[in-house]
C-alpha cells in the first residue's frame, strides 16, 4: 500500500493477502506506521494471527527476483511503502483507483486502474469473486476491511459511487460483513470529537458556498483530522466545499478539500 496508509490501502493489501492464501502461498503486508484511525482495524488484523507483517528491512530481505509484488491504493513510487522494492523485482502488479499522474511505476507487468471505482477496496472485492479456484471465500473480517474502505473512500456512499460500488459492498455483505462492526472502525476519541468541533466552529466563509478552517497546533493524525472536519462542514447549509489547513508533527502543510458532489483529500 502506500505510505500512512488508510482503510482502502489496508483492506485492499488484506485482500491480496487473502488471494494468495488461497492458493497456498506465502504472502506479507508491509506497514511501517499507522495512524489513530486505523488503530483498530490493524489490531484486529495482527491478533488474529492470519497475517505476516513485515517492515522495510524484513520486505527487502525476502525480496529477490522470483518475488511478485503487488502494489494496492497507489501508482506513483513515491507513495509506494517501500519504493526500494519496486527495483528488486521485474514482477510488478499495480492496482489503483486513481487517475494517472505524471509520476507512475512504468514497469509493472500488470497494471490495473480504473478511475471509475469508488476504490481500491472496490476492485479488489471484484477480482476475489472471480479469481477462480475452490477456495472463493474470505473471512467475516476481511469483507468487514475491503467495507470499511469503500465506506471511507465514498463518504459512507455518498460520493464516486455506481452500481457495481453496490454490487461490491452487497457481496461483501453476503460474505459476513457486519455493517455495525464496520462503523466501529470509524469511531474516534473524546479529544478527536472536541478537536474536529473545534475546527468546524472557527469556519469562515470568504466566498458564499466555500467554507474554510484551520487545525490549530502540530498533530501526528492532522490529515485524518481535517478530512473530518472538512467532510462535517459541508453539512453547514449552503457549503458546496470545504478546505481545512494544518500541520502534521513536521511542521509540514496538510490540507483536506471536500466537494458537495465530489470529495477528496
Amino acid at each position: 500500500g502506500h505510505k500512512k496508509p488508510d482503510m482502502d490501502s489496508f483492506g485492499a493489501a488484506l485482500g491480496i493477502s487473502r488471494i494468495a492464501r488461497n492458493r497456498n502461498t506465502p504472502a506479507y503486508v508491509i506497514i511501517n506506521n499507522y495512524n489513530e484511525s486505523l488503530t483498530d482495524m490493524y489490531l484486529t488484523a495482527e491478533e488474529s494471527g492470519n497475517y505476516k507483517f513485515i517492515h522495510n528491512e524484513q520486505a527487502l530481505e525476502l525480496t529477490d527476483k522470483d518475488t511478485l509484488v503487488v502494489v494496492v491504493d497507489t501508482h506513483r513510487p513515491s507513495m509506494v511503502e517501500c519504493p526500494e522494492l519496486l527495483t528488486r523485482t521485474d514482477k510488478l502488479v499495480v492496482i489503483d483507483h486513481h487517475r494517472k499522474t505524471e509520476e507512475y511505476i512504468d514497469n509493472a507487468t500488470l497494471t490495473y486502474m480504473e478511475a471509475y471505482a469508488s476504490s481500491t477496496s472496490e476492485l479488489i472485492t471484484e477480482i476475489l469473486q472471480y479469481s477462480g479456484g475452490d477456495k472463493k471465500d474470505i473471512d467475516k473480517f476481511e469483507a468487514e476491511a475491503l467495507l470499511a474502505g469503500i465506506t471511507v473512500d465514498t463518504n459512507r456512499f455518498s460520493v464516486k459511487t455506481g452500481v457495481r460500488t453496490f454490487e461490491a459492498a452487497s457481496w461483501l455483505r453476503r460474505m459476513g460483513a457486519d455493517t455495525a462492526s464496520v462503523r466501529q472502525f470509524f469511531q474516534t476519541d473524546i479529544n478527536s470529537l472536541k478537536q474536529r468541533s473545534k475546527i468546524v466552529s472557527s469556519a469562515l466563509m470568504p466566498i458564499p458556498g466555500i467554507a474554510i478552517a484551520k487545525c490549530e497546533g502540530r498533530h501526528l493524525d492532522v490529515q485524518v483530522i481535517n478530512s473530518q472536519a472538512a467532510d462535517e462542514m459541508l453539512t453547514i447549509k449552503g457549503v458546496k466545499a470545504s478546505f481545512v489547513v494544518g500541520e502534521n508533527e513536521e511542521g509540514l502543510t496538510v490540507v483536506a478539500a471536500f466537494g458537495g458532489l465530489q470529495g477528496g483529500t
